[in-house]
């Protein structure tokens, strides 16, 4: 019994009750601000609709989203040549309307876009046949523009290879779908012409003899020239084939000149 009497006093004590008051008051404290702190941290109960942004340029993605407080990021850009540049074709979250889900505010809606051009790494086909280069260069998705000039060396066989008039370099990238630009050789139909007599000529003297005539072509091969100046200078000192009064070669062949700048010293 005295225990139990004890205890009565004590609870109904002025120590106890203000204590058990301000226990009462900082539990009560502690509910109410985590409640309110996770409340404001989650935004619980705000609710903001997805627009759809698909089939839509990206361009237009400030419009579409309005005064809403979200924001959105572009993943990435995939190739669609059939999409106008810009297209949206993803997004996530997906629209409120189709998936009726709903964000909050500050969410980032992620899309992904078409373009319309890669590039292409293109194959050198130079010294390849014709219809070869041209299957090869269709399947890296290259068009292709064929130049023809008599040859009977290279018939059939791509001469050079050209990206809006510049030789194709190794490794070099276009975009896809571009046009590459193809000089094939082709058999002359057995007409034969005369073969200049290029010998003491100027490299430059020699190619003037050839301007306006797609007929024969010229390979210079220089002997003894260290500078620019001394291969402008040179002058031919023999050629293959030799010029005659009676000489003739068929067209598209090539003529090669040996050139020497002691000549005329």
């Amino acid at each position: 019994m005295g225990f139990f009497k004890k205890l009565g006093n004590f609870v109904i004590s002025r120590k106890f009750i203000i204590n058990f008051l301000l226990f009462g008051l900082v539990w009560f404290l502690i509910i109410w601000g985590g409640t309110t702190y996770f409340g404001a941290y989650t935004r619980h109960g705000e609710t903001i609709h997805v627009p759809s942004l698909l089939n839509n340029n990206v361009k237009d993605i400030p419009k579409l989203i309005g005064d809403k407080d979200i924001k959105y990021e572009i993943l990435d850009s995939i190739y669609n040549p059939d999409l106008v540049e810009g297209t949206i074709i993803y997004q996530n979250p997906m629209p409120t309307d189709s998936s009726g889900l709903f964000v909050k505010s500050d969410r980032v809606i992620r899309v992904r876009v078409s373009k319309r051009s890669r590039l292409v790494l293109v194959p050198i086909v130079v010294s390849k046949s014709h219809r070869f280069a041209e299957a090869v260069l269709m399947t890296k998705g290259l068009r292709t523009r064929v130049n023809f000039v008599p040859s009977n060396e290279d018939q059939g066989s791509v001469i050079s290879q050209k990206f809006k008039g510049k030789s194709i370099t190794s490794g070099q990238q276009v975009p896809i779908n571009s046009v590459i630009e193809l000089t094939v050789g082709k058999r002359t139909q057995g007409e034969m012409v005369s073969i200049p007599n290029l010998n003491g000529l100027t490299i430059n003297e020699a190619q003037e003899r050839f301007l306006g005539s797609s007929s024969l072509r010229l390979y210079a091969v220089y002997s003894g020239c260290e500078t620019s100046k001394d291969s402008l200078q040179a002058r031919v000192t023999r050629q293959t084939p030799v010029a005659s009064d009676s000489s003739r070669i068929p067209e598209g062949s090539t003529i090669t000149v040996f050139l020497s700048p002691e000549i005329g010293e």
